[in-house]
């Protein structure tokens, strides 16, 4: 009988097989499950160099992959001013904040501040947030206050001075510098080659700082039961925005430490082709002919064959491209991120065909962000095409966010293709109100997860962290159980709720499938990677209510402990 390293007993195993089978047991050897079962079939494996753990009754489920996240971003923007919930609720604690921060910085110092929600203070309803909010409580230092969204920043005076920029600076392709009534630059700019004017004259984050937010991000991911990300922003297009969180150099770094043995996270990377934060046909094409990409030695630790690409933008700042008209702005439906203002829906439609064309006969996945309705039309019709006009292996192209807008129909579309859809229920908490204040009651129905998965739409589930408080797989799951705002506590369209499995499906076994890798991740079954979470409470029998206040007490990734409540030595 063959010894296992280490051996699993005692436990409630949620395998998420096939047939969401549970089992009281596992055996692990080098790595990997050798067997699942009772606890006396599994003591079998029990040798003399053998590790038994007991989990007490405890659940066990595969470890969590997130499948789509800005991890760079999100791990350096932790060390940034927070200025948003749950620090900050009202203009007034924003100004008081901002006052109190910026008299501890030295002269010419920049305020790096994050998780702006201008739209839930009640004094900025009706009217939004501009840079004669914020300029007296700056002390003279240029600002940059990121949107929660992480589509748009508010700066002060001093940044907009130092960017040259004015009245007189036209919008750039796929951004918007916001005016007011008269012309003038309120501070507030929008998608991401608009702020990238500002973020090109704010000093970078260090090569040193970035490889110790690897380190922070990957015991956070650990901490909440994760054992592998989809780092989906990463590229030349983005070598300045967020002070260089977004750009190549991310991508070097993962690939370093992988090489080096140091990461407890297997990272997924998306590569974001462009130059300053604008996508074209050509950029991507000269991207694909001279970028350095990075070969493997390890793709269950580190690798890179996704494209990003941007449809559209957020509805919230009606940068979504919708089939109708916005309910709060009529006559307009937004754009593209393509092209410069005057395209046509069909031209911009057509350039984003081109791209997804080239990535697609050059062998890359693609994920297509695309939360307007139109987006997300224009982006099925385009995969769909070029999956037909260059047929073969199936590279699993995706669809993000397309759970905010999307139409029944679409979804259909999407099963019958067989195009994932990444998703990020977490994000409804704060986003019913405003989606529908920006589309109508279409917005009650908003996140609507039921219907795709209803219409056998392919699920893997994210959190979309850039920002604040990590909004880990049971927040996400609690969110899409319930539909109920954060903002007033009001559930909408409650039949539209998922089932608890169906929801730990989206971050398992689902989430792990958009990267190629459900033969060896994902669930637990003899023959896959020993990456494994135990809460502190059983999930299916968890109120849906208390979902997201569940902890995690212990994280294996490959066979090894990463995360132990109460330890906190392990990993990096």
């Amino acid at each position: 009988m063959v010894s296992a390293d280490v051996v699993i007993v005692n436990g409630k195993v949620a395998t998420v097989d096939r047939a969401f089978s549970f089992k009281e047991a596992i055996a692990v050897k080098d790595g990997w499950i050798i067997d699942v079962g009772t606890d006396a079939e599994i003591k079998s494996y029990i040798g003399p160099g053998t590790e038994t753990i007991d989990l007490c009754g405890k659940l066990i489920l595969p470890a969590a992959h997130d499948s789509h996240m800005h991890g760079m971003v999100f791990a350096l923007n932790s060390r940034c001013f927070n200025c948003g919930m749950p620090v900050v609720h009202t203009l007034t604690e924003l100004q008081e904040a901002l006052a109190a921060h910026a008299e501890k910085l030295p002269e010419g110092a920049w305020i790096r501040g994050v998780n702006l929600n201008a739209g839930a203070f009640p004094e900025c309803e009706g009217r939004g947030i501009a840079r004669s909010d914020i300029d007296a409580y700056t002390c003279g230092h240029p600002a940059i206050l990121l949107d929660w969204s992480g589509h748009g920043t508010l700066v002060n005076s001093e940044a907009l001075a130092l960017s040259g920029l004015d009245r007189d600076t036209k919008d750039p392709t796929g951004g918007f510098l916001v005016r007011d009534a008269e012309g003038e630059l309120t501070g507030y700019l929008q998608e991401a080659s608009a702020m990238h004017l500002v973020f090109e004259n704010a000093p970078l984050w260090s090569d040193e700082e970035m490889t110790e937010a690897i380190f922070t991000l990957q015991k956070i991911l650990n901490r909440e039961g994760y054992s592998g990300f989809t780092e989906s922003t990463l590229g030349p297009a983005g070598n300045v925005r967020e002070y260089g969180s977004s750009g190549e150099r991310g991508i070097y770094l993962y690939k370093r430490l992988a090489d080096e043995g140091k990461l407890t996270v297997r990272v997924a990377v998306g590569f974001y082709s462009g130059i300053d934060g604008v996508q074209s046909y050509e950029y991507m094409k000269h991207d694909l002919d001279t970028f350095d990409f990075p070969n493997s030695n390890d793709p269950m630790w580190f690798k890179i064959n996704m494209m990003k690409v941007f449809a559209d933008g957020v509805h919230l700042f009606h940068s979504g491209w919708l089939l109708d008209d916005y309910a709060d702005m009529p006559g307009s439906h937004g754009s593209s991120c393509l092209l410069d203002e005057g395209a046509t829906d069909e031209e911009q439609a057509e350039e984003l065909g081109r791209i997804i064309e080239l990535a697609h006969c050059r062998g890359y996945q693609i994920a297509v962000h695309a939360i307007g309705d139109r987006a997300i039309e224009e982006s099925l019709n385009a995969i769909i095409a070029a999956k037909q006009k260059h047929p073969g292996k199936n590279p699993r192209h995706y669809i993000l966010h397309a759970e905010s807008l999307g139409r029944p129909e679409q979804a259909a579309k999407a099963a019958r293709y067989i195009i994932p859809y990444s998703v990020q229920p977490a994000i409804s908490d704060h986003a019913f109100e405003p989606t529908i204040g920006c589309i109508g009651p279409r917005g009650e129905r908003s996140f609507d997860l039921k219907t795709l998965l209803d219409e056998g739409v392919f699920l893997c589930g994210g959190s979309d962290a850039i920002a604040g408080v990590f909004p880990h797989w049971r927040m996400a799951v609690q969110s899409a159980l319930t539909r109920r705002s954060a903002i007033t506590g009001k559930v909408y369209s409650p039949e539209l709720c998922i089932t608890v499995e169906d929801a730990v499906r989206m971050y398992t076994i689902n989430a792990v499938y958009q990267e190629h890798m459900e033969e060896v991740r994902g669930s637990i079954e003899p023959g896959k990677a020993a990456d494994f979470q135990v809460l502190d409470r059983d999930i299916f029998q968890t109120p849906a209510d208390e979902i997201g206040s569940i902890g995690v007490v212990m994280t294996m990734v490959d066979g090894k402990v990463v995360y132990e409540k109460g330890n906190e030595e392990h990993g990096q």
